[in-house]
């Protein structure tokens, strides 16, 4: 890539240039077990944050990256342990939000899982060195701890920044894959539930559904859940 490549242990950190949504293509360099982009987070609400999320376009449109109606492959251990590992470490970034985002944007083709691991939501939030060494530890234990949690789970409903996804993944012993925000539950169907179980690198049993916040798409989704045998879990 013309770019260093600093390594740990079996740790590699390498830097590019492009927009992270759209990166070089690192399948012809790497072939490692998932791909962690650690990137700026922004928001119009400039509140604090540190967030994680799984990567994918679950309608046609790909502004921010990746392809159309495509999901990046994802690790569901991977993202509850990071999300644990950050949450034991609040106490040393009480001003920040620490959460989840629902799946979205790109890189969408990458042949190994991918997590996004973000800090923001203001260049002072990116300039944080104390904000930024939490991460990195929070990062380095969950990737050395490599728990793996049987209980996997697919989430529909609620908002960009769930928190009832994020109480559930912090307080339960399932891990979550691709998480649906109500603005995209429309563009679920047979099709993309497919290719979320396709994608998901553990058997996914369980449909973790915001009760409340399904909106008027309540009763196709969890027609869906039943049509591809995952039990309903109300969070």
């Amino acid at each position: 890539m013309g770019t260093p490549v600093y390594q740990k242990g079996s740790l590699l950190l390498a830097m590019f240039d492009q927009e992270v949504v759209e990166p070089p293509p690192l399948d012809e360099y790497f072939n490692p077990q998932a791909y962690v982009f650690l990137s700026r987070h922004s928001a119009e609400s400039g509140i604090p944050a540190l967030t994680t999320h799984s990567t994918g376009n679950f309608s046609e449109e790909s502004t921010h990256g990746g392809k159309g109606r495509e999901l990046a492959r994802v690790n569901p251990s991977l993202l509850k342990n990071y999300i644990i590992s950050l949450g034991k470490r609040r106490e040393r970034v009480t001003g920040y939000q620490v959460t989840i985002e629902a799946t979205h944007h790109g890189p969408t083709s990458l042949a190994k899982p991918v997590l996004f691991v973000e800090i923001g939501a203001s260049e002072k939030n990116w300039n944080d060195r104390v904000a930024a060494g939490v991460v990195a530890e929070a990062l380095v234990e969950s990737l050395a701890e490599q728990r793996v949690w049987e209980k996997t789970a697919f989430g529909f409903g609620g908002t960009h920044y769930p928190e009832k996804f994020n109480r559930f993944l912090q307080d339960s012993e399932v891990a979550l894959s691709f998480v649906v925000p109500k603005y995209s539950l429309k563009h679920i169907d047979e099709a993309m539930m497919g290719q979320m179980f396709q994608k998901t690198v553990a058997p996914v049993r369980f449909a973790a559904v915001d009760w409340k916040g399904l909106g008027d798409q309540k009763e196709r989704v969890l027609a869906l859940a039943r049509q591809f045998g995952l039990e309903v879990i109300r969070v």
